[in-house]
């Protein structure tokens, strides 16, 4: 068999009977990313996602900050870019994807249209996240630092499966939706720091959707489409891709979401910027000290993490998300980094920009066997009466090695949810989650996503505080 016949094999046949620990983390990633959704919905962009296919298709799928309901594809798309908006949603390093954002939006939207029951999308999210896993096993880290933005490139693909997992294709038809997705498979991190960026969730939602269906109505692909010439592997894989070996070596024993697990998100910025958010916030919080006594800042990254933290200088919400400089400026400010810290006005404060000379970032050179081995970020503090304070974190708070807790998973949902959702359906939203597996009908859960948002560039989060 060819490797997308292989992949489908697994994914069309495998067991929905999942460990109780894969379904409770399936719920986690499930819940975080529809919290993201909610928080991301009235941000500019979505709203013009929102308005952009208005019109263009009708459907029983809901779309998170509208009352109105349209096509599943359509839905998919708004959702997608909703929940990656705010860089708030959680990643698959596994794969190097922000998984959910693509997972969770294509299933809701699909399910809507299926009414599918909720133990079909944990279990149909559960083989999709393998598939992204697998993905990201024989392509990453080369195919990422070659430039291509994987959510978009390899999530199209992994969230493909997804769909045809959920709408039960059989193995062929399976396989030919993840090849068709390929022709989808597209996005590059020059994006980063603009509109597209999230963008490219939304996309990779819509295309798979529609590869599934395409291939569900017996549309077919080319059956060397990944490891054949011109192939996935070949065009995509970059200088020195580990391989189709290194994805069927760990497929599904034990399950991607148990071996590798997702990182939550404590900050709604950049995961590059994560590790060193900690180190500075656990040596503000020993030491003591507060911003007009630190002399200098040296954070030492991956090379990879330099590429993605390009906007030394950020001029606007969206490049702030990708600045070392701006977000550990406002973390050794004021404590932590939050949704209202991405705005207009909040970005060009004085008093943050004014700290961003002192802060230097560089790559360092440590390198792990594997791609699961963690690599630190290393952070230097130096006070202005010469006192010197150094720490490294390789697991950011969030991480599978270093997790949220179940209070913190809750805050961070309530405050994704607040003042945009009633009090009562932010309750009931939460509980509906929590008990997915029990739900004859998803449009239980996603009903509870119709509400108007509006339209801002994060001025609703500095009005909420």
């Amino acid at each position: 068999m060819q490797v997308s016949e292989r992949l489908a094999d697994w994914a069309a046949n495998v067991s929905s009977e999942h460990t109780p620990a894969a379904r409770l983390a399936a719920k986690h990633a499930i819940l975080d990313a529809v919290g993201c959704m909610v928080a991301g919905a009235g941000d500019e962009g979505a709203a013009m996602v929102r308005n952009a296919v208005n019109g263009l298709g009708a459907g029983d799928s809901v779309v998170a900050g509208r009352l109105a309901k349209t096509s599943a594809s359509y839905a998919a798309l708004t959702n997608g870019m909703s929940a990656h908006s705010l860089d708030f949603d959680d990643t698959f390093m596994e794969a190097v994807t922000h998984a959910s954002a693509s997972l969770v939006p294509a299933l809701f939207a699909l399910g809507d249209e299926l009414d599918a029951s909720g133990d079909a999308i944990i279990d149909a999210y559960i083989v999709g996240l393998e598939i992204h896993g697998a993905l990201g096993l024989a392509l990453n880290r080369s195919h990422y630092e070659q430039g291509w933005h994987a959510t978009a490139t390899l999530g199209v693909i992994g969230t493909a499966a997804a769909c045809a997992r959920l709408m039960g294709l059989d193995q062929g038809r399976f396989a030919h939706a993840m090849n068709l997705a390929l022709s989808s498979s597209a996005g590059t991190k020059v994006q980063f720091g603009s509109m597209a960026k999230p963008l490219h969730a939304g996309l990779a939602a819509k295309n798979a959707i529609e590869a599934a269906k395409l291939a569900a109505a017996g549309v077919q692909g080319h059956a060397a489409a990944f490891d054949g010439p011109m192939g996935l592997l070949e065009m995509y894989g970059g200088p020195n891709p580990p391989g189709w070996d290194a994805a069927f070596a760990k497929l599904g024993d034990p399950l991607a979401i148990e071996r590798q697990g997702l990182t939550v998100k404590r900050f709604p910025c950049c995961a590059a910027t994560h590790r060193a958010l900690d180190c500075v916030l656990r040596l503000r919080e020993e030491h003591g000290f507060g911003i007009d006594d630190v002399g200098a800042v040296d954070v030492q990254v991956r090379k990879g993490h330099v590429q993605n933290l390009r906007y030394l200088t950020p001029e606007n919400e969206f490049e702030a998300r990708f600045s070392m400089q701006y977000c550990v400026a406002v973390a050794l400010t004021s404590g932590t980094v939050s949704l209202s810290d991405f705005t207009p006005s909040a970005v060009i404060r004085p008093e943050i920009r004014k700290r961003f000379g002192m802060i230097e970032m560089r790559a360092h050179d440590i390198e792990g066997e594997s791609e699961a081995d963690p690599i630190p970020s290393i952070v230097t503090i130096i006070l202005k009466d010469g006192r010197q304070m150094e720490t490294r974190q390789e697991y950011q708070k969030g991480e599978p090695a270093n997790p949220l807790n179940e209070a913190e998973r809750q805050a961070k949902f309530t405050d994704c949810c607040t003042g945009f959702l009633p009090d009562a359906d932010i309750d009931a939203l939460q509980r509906a989650i929590r008990n997915l597996q029990d739900m004859e009908s998803i449009r239980e859960c996603t009903r509870l996503l119709r509400f108007e948002a509006g339209a801002d560039r994060g001025e609703r989060f500095e009005r909420r505080a």
